[in-house]
Protein backbone atom coordinates (compact mmCIF):
# COMPACT_ATOMS: atom_id res chain seq x y z
CA UNK A 1 0.00 0.00 0.00
CA UNK A 2 2.78 2.20 0.71
CA UNK A 3 4.36 1.92 -2.42
CA UNK A 4 1.29 2.02 -4.75
CA UNK A 5 0.81 5.36 -2.61
CA UNK A 6 4.23 6.66 -3.59
CA UNK A 7 3.82 5.72 -7.41
CA UNK A 8 0.44 7.78 -7.50
CA UNK A 9 2.09 10.60 -5.92
CA UNK A 10 5.18 10.80 -8.06
CA UNK A 11 2.61 10.33 -11.36
CA UNK A 12 1.91 13.89 -11.72
CA UNK A 13 5.60 14.53 -12.13
CA UNK A 14 5.76 12.23 -14.97
CA UNK A 15 6.03 13.29 -18.59
CA UNK A 16 2.59 12.21 -20.17
CA UNK A 17 3.11 10.95 -23.91
CA UNK A 18 -0.58 9.70 -24.51
CA UNK A 19 -2.44 12.69 -23.14
CA UNK A 20 -2.74 13.70 -27.08
CA UNK A 21 -3.48 17.62 -26.25
CA UNK A 22 -1.31 20.12 -28.36
CA UNK A 23 -0.41 22.27 -25.87
CA UNK A 24 2.08 20.55 -23.74
CA UNK A 25 5.54 21.26 -24.64
CA UNK A 26 6.67 18.16 -23.29
CA UNK A 27 4.86 15.60 -26.01
CA UNK A 28 6.65 17.99 -28.74
CA UNK A 29 9.54 15.66 -30.33
CA UNK A 30 12.60 16.73 -30.24
CA UNK A 31 14.18 19.05 -33.42
CA UNK A 32 17.50 20.34 -34.27
CA UNK A 33 16.59 24.67 -34.26
CA UNK A 34 16.68 26.16 -37.70
CA UNK A 35 17.24 28.80 -39.54
CA UNK A 36 13.35 30.00 -39.49
CA UNK A 37 12.53 28.44 -35.76
CA UNK A 38 13.33 29.54 -32.27
CA UNK A 39 13.34 26.29 -29.78
CA UNK A 40 10.88 26.86 -26.97
CA UNK A 41 13.05 26.49 -23.27
CA UNK A 42 10.67 26.00 -20.52
CA UNK A 43 11.92 24.69 -17.06
CA UNK A 44 10.66 21.34 -16.36
CA UNK A 45 7.36 20.49 -15.66
CA UNK A 46 6.02 23.64 -17.03
CA UNK A 47 2.84 23.03 -19.40
CA UNK A 48 2.80 24.96 -23.03
CA UNK A 49 0.60 27.79 -22.97
CA UNK A 50 -2.71 27.56 -25.24
CA UNK A 51 -2.54 28.41 -28.94
CA UNK A 52 -5.69 29.60 -31.59
CA UNK A 53 -5.55 29.16 -34.58
CA UNK A 54 -5.23 32.78 -37.25
CA UNK A 55 -8.54 33.08 -39.02
CA UNK A 56 -10.16 35.73 -41.03
CA UNK A 57 -13.23 37.47 -39.74
CA UNK A 58 -15.02 40.94 -39.32
CA UNK A 59 -13.59 43.25 -36.15
CA UNK A 60 -16.59 45.56 -35.43
CA UNK A 61 -14.54 48.85 -33.57
CA UNK A 62 -16.71 50.29 -30.93
CA UNK A 63 -15.89 53.24 -29.08
CA UNK A 64 -17.72 53.40 -24.93
CA UNK A 65 -17.05 55.24 -22.71
CA UNK A 66 -18.74 57.84 -20.06
CA UNK A 67 -18.77 61.62 -20.65
CA UNK A 68 -20.92 64.45 -18.92
CA UNK A 69 -23.12 66.89 -19.94
CA UNK A 70 -21.79 70.54 -19.80
CA UNK A 71 -23.98 73.70 -20.58
CA UNK A 72 -23.53 75.67 -24.12
CA UNK A 73 -22.84 79.15 -24.01
CA UNK A 74 -23.37 79.85 -20.52
CA UNK A 75 -22.88 83.39 -18.90
CA UNK A 76 -19.87 83.24 -16.69
CA UNK A 77 -20.46 85.95 -14.19
CA UNK A 78 -17.14 87.89 -13.12
CA UNK A 79 -16.40 91.40 -12.31
CA UNK A 80 -13.85 92.68 -14.68
CA UNK A 81 -13.59 96.39 -13.40
CA UNK A 82 -11.18 98.22 -15.82
CA UNK A 83 -10.87 101.39 -13.91
CA UNK A 84 -12.84 100.63 -10.49
CA UNK A 85 -10.10 99.41 -7.99
CA UNK A 86 -12.28 99.56 -4.64
CA UNK A 87 -13.86 96.77 -2.61
CA UNK A 88 -16.43 94.04 -4.00
CA UNK A 89 -19.13 93.96 -1.96
CA UNK A 90 -21.97 91.60 -2.10
CA UNK A 91 -25.57 93.87 -2.23
CA UNK A 92 -27.78 90.91 -3.49
CA UNK A 93 -27.14 87.72 -4.97
CA UNK A 94 -29.30 85.01 -7.00
CA UNK A 95 -29.80 81.77 -4.72
CA UNK A 96 -27.29 78.88 -6.05
CA UNK A 97 -29.07 76.77 -8.26
CA UNK A 98 -32.30 78.92 -8.72
CA UNK A 99 -34.00 79.65 -11.68
CA UNK A 100 -34.33 82.85 -13.14
CA UNK A 101 -36.12 84.77 -15.75
CA UNK A 102 -34.65 87.00 -18.13
CA UNK A 103 -33.98 90.63 -16.63
CA UNK A 104 -33.92 89.12 -13.34
CA UNK A 105 -30.90 90.92 -10.89
CA UNK A 106 -28.40 87.73 -10.10
CA UNK A 107 -26.00 89.20 -8.64
CA UNK A 108 -25.26 93.25 -7.73
CA UNK A 109 -22.28 94.50 -6.14
CA UNK A 110 -22.49 97.98 -3.68
CA UNK A 111 -21.91 101.31 -5.83
CA UNK A 112 -20.93 103.53 -3.01
CA UNK A 113 -17.16 102.86 -3.22
CA UNK A 114 -17.18 102.88 -7.04
CA UNK A 115 -19.38 106.30 -6.84
CA UNK A 116 -16.93 107.87 -4.83
CA UNK A 117 -14.52 107.32 -7.34
CA UNK A 118 -16.38 108.24 -9.87
CA UNK A 119 -16.64 111.80 -8.64
CA UNK A 120 -12.93 111.46 -8.24
CA UNK A 121 -12.53 110.56 -11.54
CA UNK A 122 -14.15 113.12 -13.00
CA UNK A 123 -12.78 116.07 -11.13
CA UNK A 124 -9.36 114.75 -13.20
CA UNK A 125 -10.56 114.63 -16.07
CA UNK A 126 -11.86 118.37 -15.91
CA UNK A 127 -8.23 119.23 -15.14
CA UNK A 128 -6.94 117.23 -17.86
CA UNK A 129 -9.05 119.61 -20.24
CA UNK A 130 -8.25 122.54 -18.57
CA UNK A 131 -4.50 121.92 -18.61
CA UNK A 132 -5.56 121.19 -22.13
CA UNK A 133 -7.13 124.34 -23.43
CA UNK A 134 -4.34 126.37 -21.72
CA UNK A 135 -1.78 124.42 -23.13
CA UNK A 136 -3.65 124.74 -26.61
CA UNK A 137 -3.85 128.66 -26.09
CA UNK A 138 -0.36 128.85 -24.92
CA UNK A 139 0.80 127.24 -27.89
CA UNK A 140 -1.13 129.42 -30.18
CA UNK A 141 0.19 132.29 -28.39
CA UNK A 142 3.63 131.05 -28.74
CA UNK A 143 3.55 130.12 -32.62
CA UNK A 144 2.32 133.73 -33.04
CA UNK A 145 4.81 134.97 -31.08
CA UNK A 146 7.52 132.97 -33.03
CA UNK A 147 6.46 133.94 -36.15
CA UNK A 148 6.56 137.49 -35.16
CA UNK A 149 10.19 137.18 -34.23
CA UNK A 150 10.90 135.47 -37.30
CA UNK A 151 9.63 138.13 -39.48
CA UNK A 152 11.76 140.50 -38.07
CA UNK A 153 14.88 138.66 -37.42
CA UNK A 154 14.03 138.15 -41.27
CA UNK A 155 13.70 142.06 -42.14
CA UNK A 156 17.08 142.52 -39.99
CA UNK A 157 18.55 140.31 -41.51
CA UNK A 158 17.67 141.43 -45.55
CA UNK A 159 18.62 144.87 -44.38
CA UNK A 160 22.06 143.90 -42.78
CA UNK A 161 22.61 142.39 -46.45
CA UNK A 162 21.06 145.81 -48.03
CA UNK A 163 23.63 147.96 -45.98
CA UNK A 164 26.69 145.48 -47.46
CA UNK A 165 25.52 145.93 -50.98
CA UNK A 166 25.35 149.95 -50.83
CA UNK A 167 28.53 149.78 -48.79
CA UNK A 168 30.31 148.21 -51.40
CA UNK A 169 28.73 149.98 -54.03
CA UNK A 170 27.70 153.36 -53.15
CA UNK A 171 29.08 154.34 -49.49
CA UNK A 172 32.44 152.64 -49.61
CA UNK A 173 33.59 154.19 -52.95
CA UNK A 174 32.08 157.38 -52.19
CA UNK A 175 34.25 157.60 -48.27
CA UNK A 176 37.55 156.74 -50.64
CA UNK A 177 36.68 159.24 -53.48
CA UNK A 178 35.74 162.12 -51.00
CA UNK A 179 39.28 161.27 -48.95
CA UNK A 180 40.80 161.89 -52.63
CA UNK A 181 38.19 165.44 -53.01
CA UNK A 182 39.22 166.54 -49.90
CA UNK A 183 43.05 165.91 -50.54
CA UNK A 184 42.43 167.95 -53.91
CA UNK A 185 40.62 170.21 -52.78
CA UNK A 186 43.39 171.10 -50.11
CA UNK A 187 45.66 171.16 -52.42
CA UNK A 188 44.24 173.31 -54.65
CA UNK A 189 43.63 175.89 -51.74
CA UNK A 190 47.38 175.64 -51.03
CA UNK A 191 48.30 176.37 -54.06
CA UNK A 192 45.92 179.07 -54.58
CA UNK A 193 47.63 180.69 -51.49
CA UNK A 194 50.65 180.02 -52.99
CA UNK A 195 50.22 182.26 -55.81
CA UNK A 196 48.11 184.67 -54.46
CA UNK A 197 51.54 185.48 -52.25
CA UNK A 198 53.90 185.66 -55.22
CA UNK A 199 51.46 187.78 -57.03
CA UNK A 200 51.59 190.09 -53.55
CA UNK A 201 55.26 190.00 -53.54
CA UNK A 202 55.72 191.52 -57.14
CA UNK A 203 53.12 194.10 -56.46
CA UNK A 204 54.12 195.60 -53.40
CA UNK A 205 57.94 195.61 -54.82
CA UNK A 206 57.12 197.94 -57.70
CA UNK A 207 54.36 199.82 -55.35
CA UNK A 208 54.93 203.53 -53.82
CA UNK A 209 53.06 201.94 -50.68
CA UNK A 210 54.48 202.32 -47.15
CA UNK A 211 56.55 199.36 -46.24
CA UNK A 212 54.03 198.97 -43.07
CA UNK A 213 51.72 198.44 -45.22
CA UNK A 214 53.41 195.84 -47.63
CA UNK A 215 54.52 193.97 -44.38
CA UNK A 216 51.13 193.79 -43.29
CA UNK A 217 49.24 192.14 -46.58
CA UNK A 218 52.28 190.22 -47.32
CA UNK A 219 52.14 188.85 -43.77
CA UNK A 220 48.54 187.68 -43.84
CA UNK A 221 48.99 186.57 -47.30
CA UNK A 222 51.87 183.89 -45.87
CA UNK A 223 49.79 183.14 -43.26
CA UNK A 224 46.89 182.11 -45.11
CA UNK A 225 49.49 179.67 -46.87
CA UNK A 226 51.09 178.35 -44.19
CA UNK A 227 47.06 177.30 -42.92
CA UNK A 228 46.44 176.19 -46.26
CA UNK A 229 49.56 174.33 -46.90
CA UNK A 230 48.90 173.08 -43.05
CA UNK A 231 45.84 171.79 -43.95
CA UNK A 232 46.76 170.24 -46.81
CA UNK A 233 49.31 168.05 -45.06
CA UNK A 234 46.54 167.05 -42.37
CA UNK A 235 44.20 166.41 -45.41
CA UNK A 236 47.04 163.95 -46.79
CA UNK A 237 46.83 161.97 -43.42
CA UNK A 238 43.25 161.82 -43.39
CA UNK A 239 43.00 160.55 -46.51
CA UNK A 240 45.44 157.54 -45.73
CA UNK A 241 43.92 157.37 -42.43
CA UNK A 242 40.60 156.59 -44.32
CA UNK A 243 41.89 154.18 -46.95
CA UNK A 244 44.49 152.57 -44.98
CA UNK A 245 41.86 152.18 -41.25
CA UNK A 246 38.17 153.91 -41.48
CA UNK A 247 37.05 152.23 -44.69
CA UNK A 248 38.73 148.77 -43.90
CA UNK A 249 37.07 148.69 -40.55
CA UNK A 250 33.79 150.38 -41.90
CA UNK A 251 33.45 147.70 -44.67
CA UNK A 252 34.39 144.78 -42.13
CA UNK A 253 31.90 145.89 -39.89
CA UNK A 254 28.98 146.18 -41.88
CA UNK A 255 29.88 142.95 -43.50
CA UNK A 256 30.11 141.33 -40.11
CA UNK A 257 26.78 142.66 -39.14
CA UNK A 258 25.49 141.30 -42.52
CA UNK A 259 26.68 138.08 -41.17
CA UNK A 260 25.64 137.89 -37.52
CA UNK A 261 22.46 139.02 -39.29
CA UNK A 262 22.14 135.54 -41.06
CA UNK A 263 23.90 133.64 -37.86
CA UNK A 264 21.11 134.83 -35.84
CA UNK A 265 18.35 134.35 -38.24
CA UNK A 266 19.88 130.57 -38.81
CA UNK A 267 19.82 130.26 -34.76
CA UNK A 268 16.29 131.46 -34.62
CA UNK A 269 15.10 128.98 -37.01
CA UNK A 270 17.17 126.05 -35.35
CA UNK A 271 15.68 127.58 -31.52
CA UNK A 272 12.25 128.15 -33.18
CA UNK A 273 11.81 124.37 -34.66
CA UNK A 274 13.17 122.85 -31.17
CA UNK A 275 10.42 124.21 -29.34
CA UNK A 276 7.96 124.15 -32.18
CA UNK A 277 8.93 120.04 -31.44
CA UNK A 278 9.12 120.23 -27.54
CA UNK A 279 5.69 122.71 -27.59
CA UNK A 280 3.86 120.20 -30.04
CA UNK A 281 5.54 117.19 -27.74
CA UNK A 282 4.47 118.59 -24.99
CA UNK A 283 0.72 119.57 -26.43
CA UNK A 284 0.30 115.95 -27.52
CA UNK A 285 1.00 114.80 -24.21
CA UNK A 286 -1.11 116.79 -22.95
CA UNK A 287 -3.79 115.71 -25.13
CA UNK A 288 -3.02 111.99 -24.37
CA UNK A 289 -3.80 112.87 -21.04
CA UNK A 290 -6.71 114.48 -21.73
CA UNK A 291 -7.88 111.52 -23.53
CA UNK A 292 -6.45 109.14 -21.10
CA UNK A 293 -9.13 110.79 -18.49
CA UNK A 294 -11.87 110.43 -20.62
CA UNK A 295 -11.33 106.87 -21.28
CA UNK A 296 -10.95 106.19 -17.21
CA UNK A 297 -14.42 108.63 -17.34
CA UNK A 298 -15.65 106.23 -19.85
CA UNK A 299 -14.33 103.20 -18.06
CA UNK A 300 -15.76 104.02 -14.67
CA UNK A 301 -18.96 104.78 -15.60
CA UNK A 302 -19.07 101.26 -17.33
CA UNK A 303 -17.65 99.69 -14.36
CA UNK A 304 -20.53 101.41 -12.70
CA UNK A 305 -23.19 99.95 -14.75
CA UNK A 306 -21.66 96.50 -14.54
CA UNK A 307 -22.24 95.85 -10.88
CA UNK A 308 -25.15 95.04 -11.73
CA UNK A 309 -25.37 91.69 -13.60
CA UNK A 310 -28.75 90.53 -15.43
CA UNK A 311 -30.13 87.37 -16.76
CA UNK A 312 -30.07 87.38 -20.53
CA UNK A 313 -32.38 84.64 -20.61
CA UNK A 314 -34.79 82.12 -18.67
CA UNK A 315 -32.32 79.74 -16.94
CA UNK A 316 -30.50 78.59 -13.94
CA UNK A 317 -27.80 79.89 -12.07
CA UNK A 318 -25.04 77.59 -10.53
CA UNK A 319 -22.07 79.14 -8.32
CA UNK A 320 -18.51 78.99 -9.65
CA UNK A 321 -17.43 78.25 -12.78
CA UNK A 322 -17.80 74.42 -14.99
CA UNK A 323 -14.63 72.76 -15.48
CA UNK A 324 -13.99 69.12 -15.87
CA UNK A 325 -17.37 67.72 -15.40
CA UNK A 326 -18.42 69.77 -12.47
CA UNK A 327 -18.95 73.78 -10.80
CA UNK A 328 -15.73 74.92 -9.13
CA UNK A 329 -14.12 77.82 -7.57
CA UNK A 330 -16.49 79.32 -4.92
CA UNK A 331 -18.02 78.84 -1.98
CA UNK A 332 -21.62 79.04 -1.70
CA UNK A 333 -21.13 79.64 2.27
CA UNK A 334 -19.05 82.98 1.30
CA UNK A 335 -20.99 84.55 -1.32
CA UNK A 336 -23.57 85.86 0.40
CA UNK A 337 -24.93 89.83 0.96
CA UNK A 338 -21.79 91.49 2.65
CA UNK A 339 -19.72 89.34 1.32
CA UNK A 340 -16.44 90.65 -0.51
CA UNK A 341 -15.76 88.55 -3.68
CA UNK A 342 -12.13 89.26 -5.71
CA UNK A 343 -11.88 90.40 -9.42
CA UNK A 344 -11.95 88.03 -12.20
CA UNK A 345 -13.49 85.33 -10.14
CA UNK A 346 -16.22 83.09 -11.59
CA UNK A 347 -18.49 84.18 -8.77
CA UNK A 348 -21.61 82.38 -10.77
CA UNK A 349 -22.47 80.43 -13.97
CA UNK A 350 -26.00 81.07 -15.59
CA UNK A 351 -27.12 78.37 -18.22
CA UNK A 352 -30.28 77.71 -19.89
CA UNK A 353 -31.62 74.05 -19.38
CA UNK A 354 -32.25 71.96 -21.88
CA UNK A 355 -29.03 73.73 -23.65
CA UNK A 356 -26.23 70.74 -22.75
CA UNK A 357 -24.11 69.08 -25.28
CA UNK A 358 -21.72 65.56 -23.90
CA UNK A 359 -18.20 66.35 -23.54
CA UNK A 360 -16.13 63.17 -24.43
CA UNK A 361 -12.48 62.55 -23.39
CA UNK A 362 -10.90 59.74 -26.01
CA UNK A 363 -7.39 58.81 -25.90
CA UNK A 364 -5.36 59.61 -29.54
CA UNK A 365 -5.53 55.38 -30.02
CA UNK A 366 -9.54 56.12 -30.81
CA UNK A 367 -9.33 59.98 -31.11
CA UNK A 368 -8.99 59.28 -34.95
CA UNK A 369 -11.61 57.10 -35.31
CA UNK A 370 -13.92 59.47 -34.75
CA UNK A 371 -15.11 61.63 -37.40
CA UNK A 372 -17.42 65.07 -37.83
CA UNK A 373 -21.17 63.71 -38.50
CA UNK A 374 -20.47 60.26 -36.65
CA UNK A 375 -23.51 58.92 -34.43
CA UNK A 376 -23.48 57.79 -31.17
CA UNK A 377 -26.15 56.37 -28.71
CA UNK A 378 -25.97 58.52 -25.63
CA UNK A 379 -27.60 57.08 -22.00
CA UNK A 380 -27.58 59.29 -19.23
CA UNK A 381 -26.77 57.43 -16.61
CA UNK A 382 -29.35 58.49 -13.63
CA UNK A 383 -31.69 58.82 -15.93
CA UNK A 384 -31.38 55.45 -18.96
CA UNK A 385 -34.48 56.01 -19.64
CA UNK A 386 -33.81 59.38 -21.64
CA UNK A 387 -31.51 57.35 -23.91
CA UNK A 388 -30.94 59.15 -27.01
CA UNK A 389 -28.78 59.71 -30.18
CA UNK A 390 -26.25 62.25 -30.80
CA UNK A 391 -23.39 62.83 -33.20
CA UNK A 392 -19.59 64.02 -32.66
CA UNK A 393 -18.96 67.72 -33.83
CA UNK A 394 -15.67 68.51 -35.74
CA UNK A 395 -12.50 66.66 -33.74
CA UNK A 396 -9.91 69.16 -32.76
CA UNK A 397 -6.55 67.59 -32.22
CA UNK A 398 -5.61 69.36 -29.32
CA UNK A 399 -4.09 66.91 -26.33
CA UNK A 400 -5.09 67.96 -22.32
CA UNK A 401 -3.43 66.44 -19.56
CA UNK A 402 -5.58 64.99 -17.13
CA UNK A 403 -5.01 62.25 -13.85
CA UNK A 404 -5.62 59.42 -16.29
CA UNK A 405 -2.88 60.87 -19.09
CA UNK A 406 -3.60 62.58 -22.21
CA UNK A 407 -6.93 62.77 -23.43
CA UNK A 408 -8.16 64.35 -27.25
CA UNK A 409 -11.61 66.24 -25.94
CA UNK A 410 -14.26 65.92 -28.08
CA UNK A 411 -18.61 66.97 -28.59
CA UNK A 412 -21.26 65.90 -29.43
CA UNK A 413 -24.44 67.51 -30.17
CA UNK A 414 -28.52 66.22 -29.50
CA UNK A 415 -31.26 67.05 -31.42
CA UNK A 416 -32.91 67.55 -28.15
CA UNK A 417 -32.61 67.61 -24.45
CA UNK A 418 -34.55 67.19 -21.89
CA UNK A 419 -34.55 69.92 -19.35
CA UNK A 420 -33.97 67.78 -16.22
CA UNK A 421 -30.23 66.63 -17.15
CA UNK A 422 -28.04 69.46 -15.66
CA UNK A 423 -24.58 69.94 -16.48
CA UNK A 424 -22.05 67.62 -14.68
CA UNK A 425 -24.18 64.71 -14.93
CA UNK A 426 -22.43 61.34 -16.61
CA UNK A 427 -23.97 59.96 -19.65
CA UNK A 428 -22.54 56.44 -21.45
CA UNK A 429 -21.43 56.98 -25.02
CA UNK A 430 -21.71 54.07 -27.32
CA UNK A 431 -20.66 54.20 -30.90
CA UNK A 432 -19.81 51.95 -33.64
CA UNK A 433 -16.65 53.55 -35.38
CA UNK A 434 -15.13 51.35 -37.68
CA UNK A 435 -15.69 47.72 -39.53
CA UNK A 436 -12.93 46.10 -41.33
CA UNK A 437 -14.19 42.54 -43.27
CA UNK A 438 -12.53 40.04 -44.17
CA UNK A 439 -9.27 40.54 -41.70
CA UNK A 440 -6.65 38.42 -39.86
CA UNK A 441 -7.47 38.57 -36.35
CA UNK A 442 -5.71 37.32 -33.10
CA UNK A 443 -6.04 38.08 -29.34
CA UNK A 444 -4.70 41.52 -28.17
CA UNK A 445 -2.93 39.35 -25.68
CA UNK A 446 -0.67 37.64 -27.88
CA UNK A 447 1.13 40.85 -29.27
CA UNK A 448 3.99 42.36 -27.34
CA UNK A 449 6.80 44.83 -29.08
CA UNK A 450 5.03 44.44 -32.24
CA UNK A 451 6.05 40.09 -32.41
CA UNK A 452 3.52 37.03 -31.64
CA UNK A 453 4.36 33.85 -31.27
CA UNK A 454 3.58 31.10 -33.35
CA UNK A 455 3.93 26.75 -32.57
CA UNK A 456 5.02 25.65 -35.96
CA UNK A 457 3.87 22.21 -37.28
CA UNK A 458 6.95 20.12 -35.84
CA UNK A 459 5.76 22.12 -32.52
CA UNK A 460 8.37 24.52 -31.91
CA UNK A 461 7.57 28.43 -30.68
CA UNK A 462 9.08 30.91 -33.37
CA UNK A 463 9.03 34.73 -33.18
CA UNK A 464 7.38 36.19 -35.92
CA UNK A 465 7.27 40.48 -36.25
CA UNK A 466 3.81 41.50 -37.81
CA UNK A 467 2.32 44.72 -38.51
CA UNK A 468 -0.90 45.50 -37.43
CA UNK A 469 -4.17 47.31 -37.96
CA UNK A 470 -7.26 48.03 -35.64
CA UNK A 471 -8.43 46.82 -32.83
CA UNK A 472 -11.27 46.40 -30.88
CA UNK A 473 -9.98 46.60 -27.49
CA UNK A 474 -10.32 42.32 -28.03
CA UNK A 475 -8.75 41.24 -31.08
CA UNK A 476 -6.32 43.07 -33.36
CA UNK A 477 -6.33 42.88 -37.01
CA UNK A 478 -2.52 41.79 -38.37
CA UNK A 479 -1.92 43.00 -42.02
CA UNK A 480 1.47 41.56 -42.21
CA UNK A 481 3.73 38.76 -40.70
CA UNK A 482 0.90 35.67 -40.50
CA UNK A 483 -0.92 33.91 -42.46
CA UNK A 484 -4.33 32.28 -42.06
CA UNK A 485 -4.25 28.87 -40.56
CA UNK A 486 -1.06 29.74 -37.89
CA UNK A 487 -0.74 28.63 -35.04
CA UNK A 488 -0.13 31.84 -32.48
CA UNK A 489 0.04 31.72 -28.33
CA UNK A 490 -2.87 33.67 -27.03
CA UNK A 491 -0.45 34.83 -24.82
CA UNK A 492 2.59 36.73 -25.57
CA UNK A 493 5.97 35.27 -25.04
CA UNK A 494 9.04 35.81 -23.53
Amino acid sequence: MKAFALILALLPLLPSRFSGTTNDAASAPTTRPSETSTPATQPAGQHSQATQSVHRGTLTIAIDGQAYFEPIDPLEVRMRPRAYAGELTIAQIAPNGAAVKKGDVILEIDPDHAQKQLAAVENANKVAHANLTRAEADAKIAEETEALSLRMQTDATRETAEAVKWFDTVDGPQMLEIADLMVKNSKSSMEDQEDELNELKKMYKGDDLTTDTADIVVKRAVRSYELAKASYEMQVDRSKKTKTYIYPVQKQRVHDVAKQGEQQLESLKVAQAQTKVLRETGLKGTRAAADAADQKLADMKADLEKLTVRAPDDGTVCYGQFAGGAFQGADPHALKVGERIAPQQVVMTCYTPGKLRVHFDLPETKFFLVHEGAKATLTPAAMPELKTDGTFDAPVAVPVGGPQGVNYPLTLTMLSVDPRLVPGMRVNVHADAAEVENALLVPNAAIANGCVWIKTSEGKKEKRIVTVGKSDGKRTEIKQGLSEGDEVFVEAQK
